[in-house]
């Protein structure tokens, strides 16, 4: 039984920078950023280091501060991040967090 259960158990999702993305290694990421963009069927969020596009249905303004659980499926050059959580995070304040997480 605990083999059945254990087969279907989820990669943790890694905190990651953008620029730190691994398609090879890194299965499930989380980034905090902000939406700088929209394209029909994503977002391209920018977390300071760089920026991704993220495949989603959810709908953000820009300028609004996110967390995103995404999982990571490599392509031939690069990666794609497909939204599994898009969280607002409108109460953060986006330079507090960029000083904790610098430490």
């Amino acid at each position: 039984m605990a083999d059945e259960v254990s087969q279907y158990k989820r990669a943790p999702a890694l905190r990651r920078k953008i620029k730190d993305i691994n398609p090879e290694s890194d299965m499930r990421v989380t980034i905090v950023g902000t939406v700088v963009g929209k394209n029909a069927g994503s977002l391209i969020v920018d977390d300071g280091s760089d920026t991704a596009e993220i495949v989603t249905d959810v709908e953000k303004e820009i300028g609004s501060p996110v967390r995103i659980i995404a999982r990571v499926l490599p392509l031939e050059t690069g990666f794609e991040l497909q939204a599994e959580i898009v969280q607002d995070m409108k109460g953060l304040n986006m330079n507090l967090y960029k000083l904790v997480e610098e430490k």
